[in-house]
Parts: structure tokens; sequence; C-alpha cells
């Protein structure tokens, strides 16, 4: 990241979450998007990698790549689980040293799981045989994988660097043509309106004066057991609408 942050032709700029959840920043996909209308041809988002909190990442990007730390194979079954499940691309790193061998064991599990993963066909925008419209290079069909791939590399030595460029290049090359990114991002737009919908409508409950003094009147029957949890949200719901209904006439 030192050497990118110093390229010409890149930029590259920190996003507090602000105390938002889910690995990514409030304003994170509006950058992005910034990114893309500046012109900029390639735009990487990095989380802080806590585990099943970064899925939301899914409905930022049109490639979603999980990077691995050797030996954490056993995290399948753990905080990792969700997450792998919504990668498109899976890469081991630091494939190098005295962490080779345990690089190699760590990728061998995770392709052995996402044999058992299986994606929706076309989910690359290339079906699997070449009637269908795949390539066929050196007597191989070129066709999307049935399960997310699982690469090796080292950011220290640059091992596997080269395939990986591969694999995210070729990623772009068929959800593009097939159309499928324009469909993904049809979804993640529903998807990131609904959701200010939401936080807009939290806000309003907390700041706006009259709604807050009414929220604290229904928490206070909340903890006396006066009124359950979903009637609460619906009084406090009605007292928001109503605060819509004044402010247009």
């Amino acid at each position: 990241m030192s050497n990118l942050s110093h390229h010409p032709r890149a930029y590259v700029r920190p996003s507090p979450s602000s105390g938002t959840l889910g690995g990514l920043g409030s304003y994170t996909h509006d950058a992005v998007s910034l990114c893309e209308m500046a012109g900029y041809d390639l735009t990487i988002v990095e989380t802080v990698g806590v585990g099943q909190s970064e899925v939301e990442l899914a409905e930022c990007v049109d490639m979603f790549l999980l990077l691995l730390a050797p030996g954490g194979g056993d995290e399948l079954q753990g905080s990792k689980k969700g997450i792998v499940e919504v990668a498109d691309v899976l890469v081991v790193n630091k494939a190098d040293g005295e962490y080779e061998k345990v690089a190699k064991k760590t990728a061998s599990e995770y392709k052995k799981a996402m044999g058992l993963l299986r994606k929706p066909v076309g989910w690359w925008g290339k079906k699997s045989s070449e009637s269908d419209g795949c390539s066929k290079e050196n007597g191989a069909i070129d066709c999307a994988p049935a399960a997310p791939p699982v690469l090796l590399i080292s950011a220290k030595t640059g091992f596997g660097l080269e395939e990986l460029w591969q694999t995210i290049s070729k990623y772009r090359e068929f959800t593009n043509s097939s159309g499928n990114v324009i469909e993904k991002r049809k979804k993640q737009n529903r998807y990131w309106m609904w959701k200010y919908l939401r936080e807009r409508v939290l806000e309003t409950a907390k700041n706006n004066p009259r709604v807050k003094s009414r929220a604290d009147d229904i928490e206070k029957c909340l903890d006396e057991g006066l009124m359950a949890p979903r009637v609460a949200a619906g009084e406090l719901w009605k007292s928001i609408v109503y605060q819509g209904d004044e402010k247009s006439e």
C-alpha cells in the first residue's frame, strides 16, 4: 500500500467508519461511485477484515476478493463462513519462507470447501460448455469456474500476482460481456437506496425533538413491560410519519 500511495496515477484515501458497523463507512459506496465517475479504471476497497461484518462489501463492488492468511482453514467453520459464501475469488497470502507449506495447506483446505459451494450457472457471465460461448485455447475450454477459485500469492516476493491479475481481468471480461455486472449494480443501487432510507428514518427518530420526546415515553413503557417491542416500533413510526405530514402542509 505504501508503494501504491506514491504512484502518480493512484489515489489512496482512508474512509473512517464513523461508528458504522458492517465493514464499510457510511459514505464508502458514494466514494466508489465518485472515483468511477472521475475516470479511475480500478477502485480497490479494503476493509478491516474482521469476518462476518464484511459481507456488506459485496453490495459495493463488482468483484469480492477475500484475502486469507495461512493457517486459517479452521475459520471455515467459524467467523469466515458467511464471507466465504459471498466471495468471488479467495486468495491465500504469505506463500513464502516459513509460511509457504502452511499457505499451501490452507489453500488446499479452502479448495475442498469451495468444491461444495456451487454458484449459480453463469455467475461469472459465462456458462459451462463451448456451445454456450466459452473460448477454446490450446485444446482446453476457457469457462467460468463452478466455484470461487482459490489462489496462492506472496505480497513479499510477488509470487502468484500475475495469475491473480489474470483472474481479475477474466472475471471483469466475462461479467462485462454478459451484462451480469449491469444487473449486479442495479441490485446494489436498490440495496443502498433502502439502506439510506433506513438511516434517514433512524436519524429522524434520534434527532427530531418531538419524535425523540415520544421515543423517550415509549422506551419507558418498554422498560415497565407495558408495550411489546414491535408495538413500540409501530408507535414510533406513527410519530415519524406524522412529523412528515406536518412538514408537507
